[in-house]
């Protein structure tokens, strides 16, 4: 590899912004451009031996980032050893006041230990990890990064955290007797509830959700998924607010629920060969019913849902009406990304589309093969493309990942042991 070629890249890629009306049912036409990207707002370099990792698991406050990271340190000559265990927590306004949270053990953590890390609305942070057996630590960091409190709770299970901002923990006690207990804490630490459930709560899958419904599977003599109920919340389960029998013709059902907002919700129904989809109000009450295919992906966005078909996008109010539709690629492309960022907004990407090499190459001047990489921001109302960036990068400087804040707040870091990640207001 020549000089040329091992110069620093700067200026690397000039960034398409695109606006356009969509109509619902039709796909969009080519964007039209706006301007190139602007230079970054801030950029951030984490210490030594720290790079950002897992990106796509990033959560959000108001005034901040929470970001996974990877910690790496020489532990002999020639020997080193990483930890997840650590999380970012950046400044979304300029980039100050950043910290690091590190709840690693380097010395006694074993591989695969059990971990995580959440964010609330307010600020606070939350990881748990696992202390060796059953039992694992709940610890609350506040929004300048000192720990408030930490619980150790003898049965292990992934918190669940309510839109409310507190903390549900789920509980399944083998004794004399079985019994699920759910246990809710607000961010002091502080008991708000405790439900210990048991005889027909211990059959089949009972499950919070952030919204506070509980939903359980409904079993057979033979212990065989055939149907699930929906309730309001704990407190309620008297009396579902809706359940739902797989046809008798369906085999080996899997259900799902998706809540909307304003307690309307979403029923996924999986079998060998059915796959539908039902949408309820919020008293209940069945709507309408969808047939969907196998492969299809179903996310949930605010009071609307989507359907991805491989790359193919489809967006349908609560009340089943098509909002709107998008097709990135050629028919068949599968290699397309999607995801709802924590503001709600819908974002699709591809990256590694290598491009075709000039026919003559002159190697004084050559600087490697060029890949170009799309990223879509799709508005959660209508599917209509707010943002269109596309970027062509050198072979040694592509792979990114793109973070979408909302509101045309956009972090770039790369994929590979990235160490320095840099804000842009999209306009």
């Amino acid at each position: 590899m020549n000089s040329n070629r091992l110069k620093i890249f700067t200026g690397a890629f000039a960034l398409l912004l695109a606006a356009q009306v969509l109509l619902p049912g039709r796909s969009s036409a080519a964007a039209k451009v706006i301007e190139q990207l602007p230079a970054p707002e801030w950029s951030y370099t984490l210490p030594n031996g720290l790079s950002f990792w897992g990106t796509i698991d990033t959560q959000q406050s108001k005034q901040r980032m929470f970001i996974p990271l990877v910690k790496t340190v020489t532990v002999s000559p020639g020997k080193t050893k990483s930890s997840g265990m650590l999380y970012a927590s950046v400044d979304r306004i300029n980039g100050s006041a950043n910290w690091v949270y590190d709840y690693s053990d380097m010395a006694n953590d074993q591989p695969f230990t059990a971990h995580g890390f959440y964010s609330a609305s307010n600020g606070y942070s939350y990881f748990y990890k696992m202390k060796g057996g059953i039992p694992y630590d709940l610890t609350a960091v506040d929004p300048n990064g000192k720990r408030k409190w930490t619980k150790t709770i003898t049965d292990s299970y992934t918190p669940v955290f309510l839109d409310n901002g507190n903390i549900v923990i789920r509980s399944g006690i083998s004794t004399n007797r079985k019994t699920i207990a759910f246990t809710e804490y607000n961010q002091e630490g502080k008991q708000v509830s405790k439900h210990t459930l048991t005889g027909k709560w211990t059959t089949g899958i009972l499950e919070l959700l952030p919204n506070g419904y509980v939903i359980h599977e409904l079993l057979d003599k033979q212990n065989q998924v055939v149907g699930i109920s929906v309730y309001r919340s704990l407190t309620a389960l008297t009396t579902p607010l809706a359940t739902y029998t797989a046809p008798k013709a369906v085999k080996d059902p899997y259900f799902q629920v998706h809540p909307l907002r304003g307690g309307s919700f979403l029923i996924q129904m999986s079998g060998r060969d059915t796959f539908l989809l039902l949408g309820y109000d919020a008293s209940g009450t069945k709507k309408w019913i969808r047939p969907v295919n196998k492969t299809d992906r179903i996310d949930t966005t605010g009071n609307n849902y989507l359907i991805q078909s491989g790359n193919v996008y489809k967006l349908y109010s609560k009340d089943n009406q098509l909002l709107g539709k998008q097709q990135f690629g050629e028919a068949g492309d599968r290699d397309w990304y999607c995801r709802i960022t924590p503001s709600g907004e819908i974002t699709v990407e591809k990256q590694y589309q290598w491009q075709e090499r000039p026919a003559v190459i002159d190697p004084e001047t050559f600087e490697g093969d060029i890949a170009k990489e799309d990223f879509y921001v799709l508005d959660p109302a209508n599917l209509q493309i707010k943002y269109h960036l596309s970027t062509s990068w050198h072979d040694y400087e592509t792979g990114h990942n793109y973070i979408y804040a909302g509101g045309g707040e956009l972090y770039i870091t790369r994929s590979y042991a990235p160490k320095t990640i840099s804000k842009y207001m999209l306009k």
